[in-house]
């Protein structure tokens, strides 16, 4: 094993967010009348709620701020005549509903459960993200689960990893060269963890462009890849 300690991103490396986005969002749609056969609503939403959360992890937005923000600005692009605030708590109710994983992350947390202690890192709203674990039924495989919102700092800040680091230390903490990150957030997970010191691995699924100001210390694009990365047998 290569790594005393793993910290783990949720969306879009463990769940498959854009199944999860774009279910919640057209059982939330469906309710309003809206026609699902209109051309490009879910990339439109996805490009507004995009920006919002990076509003939010650069600390320019709270999550309440931008789960209200968001569908106002959707709902006024589409004429949509709604209660923002009301489709919003039907569109997180519907959300939280989703904990579907990609192919191979739970043989991933099997694999990983008892040969070092793993932490959950998430940006995300807590409510969410407990009923999506928990549907999953993925909990025990970790050491710790650590939610922006609950410890009230998100990635890339370097709180929420001291967080994360932090309760992963039960007999001292790891040496930073022998603690990695795992996440698709080039931003958020990738330059978070470089600033705070230890190992970055970016899982890139979605073929996301590179930055060439944010160096990973590898890149992968599926789980096979990680396996002897970390050390491990697939």
């Amino acid at each position: 094993m290569n790594y005393d300690a793993i910290l783990i991103d949720a969306d879009d490396t463990l769940f498959d967010f854009e199944h999860a986005e774009a279910a919640a969002l057209e059982s939330t749609l469906s309710t309003l009348g809206f026609d699902l056969a209109a051309d490009g609503w879910i990339d439109t939403f996805r490009r507004i709620n995009a920006r919002a959360w990076a509003d939010y992890e650069a600390g320019r937005a709270t999550s309440q701020e931008i789960r209200l923000r968001r569908f106002v600005e959707f709902l006024t692009q589409y004429d949509i005549p709604a209660d923002p605030a009301e489709v919003s708590r039907r569109y997180v109710d519907h959300l939280a509903e989703c904990g579907h994983l990609f192919p191979g992350a739970l043989h991933l947390l099997d694999t990983l459960h008892g040969l070092a202690p793993l932490a959950l890192v998430t940006n995300g709203i807590a409510a969410v993200q407990r009923s999506r674990i928990a549907r999953a039924a993925i909990a025990d495989r970790f050491t710790a689960i650590v939610i922006s919102e609950e410890v009230g700092s998100q990635k890339p800040d370097r709180a929420i990893f001291e967080h994360a680091v932090a309760a992963l230390s039960t007999s001292g903490a790891p040496d930073p060269s022998r603690i990695v990150m795992i996440g698709d957030g080039l931003h958020s997970d990738i330059k978070g963890a470089i600033d705070f010191g230890i190992d970055a691995i970016w899982f890139n699924v979605r073929n996301k462009p590179a930055d060439p100001a944010i160096v990973p210390t590898a890149t992968v694009r599926t789980f096979d890849d990680l396996y002897p990365l970390l050390g491990i047998p697939g």
